[in-house]
This record gives C-alpha cells, sequence and structure tokens, in this order.
C-alpha cells in the first residue's frame, strides 16, 4: 500500500481526461505535482464505466478487461524527465494498457510484485513539454481515494489518485442484496412451516 487519505485536487481542464464529462462523477481531475528540483507537472485522471470508456475512446488502443476503467495521463513541466507513474492498488484490478491521447507511450506497463499498476517511460522517457499516451487498468469496484509515486532518474513524489475500492460494482451488489432476501425469505418459510 502507497498512501492513504491524501486530498485530490481538482484544476481546470489540462487534458482530455481532467474534467470528463464522461466519467464517473468526482472522480475526473488533475493532480499537480513538485519536488523542487526539475520534477514537476500534473497528472490527470478519470474513472469510467467500460461502456463510457469505450463510447470516448475505443479503438485507440486499450479494451477494458472489467466494469470500471481507472485512467491517468502524466504531464511534464519540469526539466527532468518523467521515467514511471506507479498507482497504488490494494484491491483486485486487471488489464493494464495504454490508449493513444498523449506523446509518449510507455516501455512497459505492469502490476507489479505488490500488485500495484506500474508504467514505465524508460526510452524513451516523458521529457519536458510532453505528455504520455493514456494509461490504464480495469477493476470490478468503484474508487476509493489511495496514492501513486511519480518518479524519474532521481527522485519521487507521493500523491493522491484514484484506485479500485471494495465496494463490488451496482449490479452486483444489487445481486448480492436479492440473494440475501431470498435466503432470508426461504429461511422465514422453512420455520413458518416448522411451527
Amino acid at each position: 500500500m502507497l498512501i492513504a487519505g491524501l486530498m485530490v485536487v481538482q484544476t481546470g481542464q489540462a487534458g482530455v481526461l481532467s474534467g470528463n464529462g464522461a466519467a464517473l462523477p468526482g472522480w475526473t481531475g488533475t493532480v499537480p505535482y513538485d519536488n523542487g528540483n526539475n520534477l514537476s507537472g500534473s497528472i490527470d485522471f478519470a474513472v469510467f464505466t467500460a461502456a463510457d470508456f469505450n463510447a470516448n475512446f475505443g479503438g485507440m488502443g486499450y479494451v477494458p478487461g472489467d466494469a470500471y476503467v481507472y485512467t491517468y495521463q502524466t504531464n511534464n513541466a519540469g526539466s527532468d524527465n518523467f521515467s514511471q507513474l506507479t498507482v497504488g492498488i490494494t484491491n483486485p484490478a486487471n488489464t493494464i494498457g495504454t490508449f493513444n491521447i498523449g506523446d509518449v507511450d510507455t516501455s512497459s506497463s505492469l502490476f507489479d510484485g505488490s500488485g500495484n499498476a506500474e508504467f514505465q517511460f524508460l526510452s524513451p522517457a516523458v521529457a519536458t513539454g510532453q505528455s504520455s499516451y493514456g494509461l490504464a487498468f480495469s477493476a470490478p469496484t468503484l474508487p476509493i481515494q489511495l496514492g501513486g509515486i511519480i518518479s524519474d532518474g532521481g527522485g519521487a513524489i507521493q500523491i493522491a489518485l484514484p484506485s479500485p475500492g471494495t465496494v463490488p460494482e451496482p449490479a452486483a451488489a444489487c445481486l448480492l442484496a436479492l440473494a440475501g432476501g431470498v435466503a432470508v425469505s426461504t429461511r422465514r418459510s422453512r420455520v413458518a412451516k416448522q411451527s
């Protein structure tokens, strides 16, 4: 686990993810970062349903593997190259990849040994004035606020980013509630017959 309980800062629209009207309400924005020593910029983010992601970004290289799609895009404003974004994940996630909305694609996109989403830009890195491709992974659950780490060759910055939560997606929650109701009803029926 990376960071918990940080405030997400939303600013004006920096790219197609920040402020995207198709994103889940409250789960789109921009998080600035600055280590005070050449590593600075912002991360745009948005969480979509798979259907809304496909309606807006279908055919751009990423195919969702679950109900929700967590998306990010790095924007480098510092003089150091941007080389990695790690998004903290404590709940199930799958289908990591990129979609073509920026300047630089990753050299690798993977879930690391702790299950965190790791997007590396090693050859080439994201240079000053450039943005990354859209970075994405899917999950079966709605978002919570967790954390991430931005790094270059000489430092790292911790930031707040959306990550999959433990609450099941609404259809699954309805099915669980319905199953619980059927179980209670069946038990009451059995008790009534025994009386």
